[in-house]
């Protein structure tokens, strides 16, 4: 298991923060040493809080090269639980970066220090334009909830789903879109699908959130992710 404690950030200063989880050690047996195996991890369908349908699951695998995966144990800045929720994650919609529930994975027994991949969900008021161009090399589109674009250094998919702020203090007020962002640099993935294997993995998380939130119907995520656009 991973430990982590504090404000997370992106994806340039993930390796850091994890490098100093590993030299603490992660598991829960300290006489456990580098015996820790692929073993150890939990099976793709049972991270992200089980967010992961069987094609995201297969996505996964491909993505890491593996078949077992940590999630951060610890807290957060809110308190929390750094392990990802659907109900925390709806909970914090509207409130501030670092106490919004994230998905963190590393691959079990890799102890490079830097994570596979990141996912959150924020509320916002807009979202990108929609492009139909072809994609190129570095950045693959959708035709995806309003916008899904998968590039270089992650995905991020807007869906319809509005929410109201639970607070007066919130950091976003009331919104019609729903932000599932990636941190996931493609260059560190491994198999032929890296764009679509991550927009997979991202939209299967998507349709959980908005089941939750209770905007499938309006967010009309597909089971399948489609082509991507231009192709």
């Amino acid at each position: 298991m991973r430990r982590i404690t504090g404000p997370a950030v992106r994806m340039n200063a993930l390796a850091i923060t994890a490098a100093a989880v590993l030299v603490g050690g992660c598991s829960n047996n300290a006489d456990d040493g580098d015996s820790r195996g692929q073993d150890t991890g939990a099976l793709a369908g049972k991270v992200c809080d089980g967010t992961l349908d069987t094609a995201a699951s297969a996505a996964l695998r491909r993505l890491a090269g593996s078949d077992r995966f940590d999630e951060l144990t610890g807290t957060n800045e809110a308190g929390e639980p750094n392990s990802f929720s659907l109900a925390r994650a709806v909970k914090h919609l509207h409130d501030e970066y670092t106490k919004r529930s994230a998905c963190r994975l590393y691959k079990s027994g890799d102890n490079s220090g830097q994570s596979l991949l990141e996912v959150r969900f924020s509320a916002s008021s807009n979202h990108p334009s929609v492009s139909t161009e072809a994609s190129s090399s570095d950045r693959v589109s959708y035709p995806l909830g309003v916008y899904a674009l998968a590039g270089s250094n992650g995905a991020d998919l807007f869906f319809r789903c509005p929410t109201k702020a639970t607070t007066d203090n919130a950091s976003v007020g009331d919104t019609n879109y729903v932000k599932a962002e990636m941190s996931a640099i493609a260059v560190t993935m491994r198999g032929n699908s890296v764009n679509k294997d991550r927009m997979v993995v991202l939209n299967s998380m998507a349709r959980a959130i908005a089941e939750a939130a209770g905007c499938a119907s309006t967010a009309a995520l597909p089971t399948r992710v489609p082509t991507a656009n231009g192709n």
